[in-house]
């Protein structure tokens, strides 16, 4: 009895805590979001041995890690907006105390994942500085989220940049020209997120008073800023694939780069994306985040970047070495990728099937 309640007392502290929101800690963070990038320093540096794995997993429970304590701050010191906006709460039904001994608790154990990569030059200057963005992005006085431009920028800057920068970092890969367009393109594609968080929560943001940039700015500027942030994403990501193109060596079949195909078929969606504005006009619905929303936007925003290019790069990597089938494995499952209903109901599948009828 000790032990199934115990066991039952972890379970439901992982599903409270560290399954925040749904698991947001895993759908929303910026290392899985953007998971290509480190595979895609594993196939430029030829990182194909079992250190690099470990590191890998190291990595990944580090930013869950941190990811679960940026969260948890946030919804601490949001308790009681968030009871005004009528949203949940994480800490709902804690006392303060024991939420404060939470959100140490993970932060504890991010810093006990992040030792690891001390060693590497620039990770320890980056991490202070994720963690006090992170820490005073929502606690007061400075409280950064309400801050509004400024605030934005922050918001972008803790969740998307330095999360990409430590990539690099614990990586030891510093190739400046990968830094500059995979930062900027992360930087973009964690922009529009963010903005259209604000656009969603702009009427309770603005019935409370709460400085968020849409608030601030209004809402027809936000608007203008959230569409120019999905166009220079998109663009930026041709230049992402690129720069895969030409620097990813050793992956030619009859001499030709096996990352040909994959630039192809983006080349063929963004082309299709600018088709479909052109033909409904300058006012079309291009948001990405419209829940249950199957079309070209969502596919290109979504789809593409964080399941299509890294199981892509993926299987490259096992093409390479095959002790990564099981880092390939994890990824299908992650994605629900097995699913039958999954498949079938993705834009591209329904594109076809449309067709089909025609």
């Amino acid at each position: 009895m000790i032990f199934k309640n115990g066991h039952l007392f972890v379970l439901n502290f992982i599903t409270k805590y560290l399954g925040w929101r749904n698991w947001s800690v895993l759908t929303y963070n910026s290392v899985f979001e953007n998971i290509f990038l480190l595979f895609y320093i594993a196939l430029t540096d030829q990182l194909f041995s079992s250190a690099y794995m470990k590191d890998f997993f190291l990595f990944l429970l580090f930013s869950v890690f941190s990811t679960t304590y940026g969260y948890l701050i946030n919804d601490l010191t949001d308790k009681e907006l968030d009871k005004l906006h009528g949203k949940r709460n994480t800490f709902e039904n804690d006392s303060r105390p024991k939420a404060f001994y939470i959100v140490l608790f993970f932060l504890t154990l991010s810093i006990l994942f992040g030792f690891r990569f001390l060693k590497n030059p620039f990770f320890l200057p980056l991490w202070v500085c994720w963690g006090l963005v992170a820490t005073f992005y929502s606690l007061k006085p400075i409280r950064l989220k309400e801050r509004g431009k400024v605030g934005l920028f922050f918001v972008v800057f803790a969740q998307r940049i330095l999360p990409a920068l430590l990539i690099f970092a614990a990586f030891n890969h510093y190739a400046l020209t990968d830094v500059i367009v995979f930062t900027a393109y992360i930087f973009f594609r964690g922009l529009s997120s963010d903005l259209n968080h604000q656009l969603e929560d702009y009427l309770n943001d603005s019935g409370t008073g709460t400085g968020t940039y849409a608030v601030t700015a209004g809402l027809q500027k936000a608007k203008k800023v959230f569409r120019f942030s999905l166009e220079s994403e998109k663009s930026l990501l041709i230049v992402c694939l690129v720069v895969m193109y030409l620097k990813i060596r050793g992956f030619e079949i009859y001499g030709i780069s096996l990352l040909l195909p994959i630039v192809f078929i983006y080349l063929v969606l963004y082309a299709l994306n600018l088709f479909e504005i052109k033909s409904k006009g300058a006012d079309v619905d291009i948001n990405p985040f419209v829940p249950g929303r199957k079309n070209i936007f969502q596919f290109i925003h979504h789809a593409f970047p964080s399941v299509v290019l890294p199981f892509y790069l993926l299987a490259m990597l096992v093409f390479k070495e095959w002790m990564f089938i099981s880092i390939l494995i994890i990824f299908v499952v992650f994605k629900r990728m097995y699913s039958p209903s999954l498949i079938l109901n993705s834009f591209p599948v329904q594109n076809i099937r449309d067709m089909s009828a025609r």
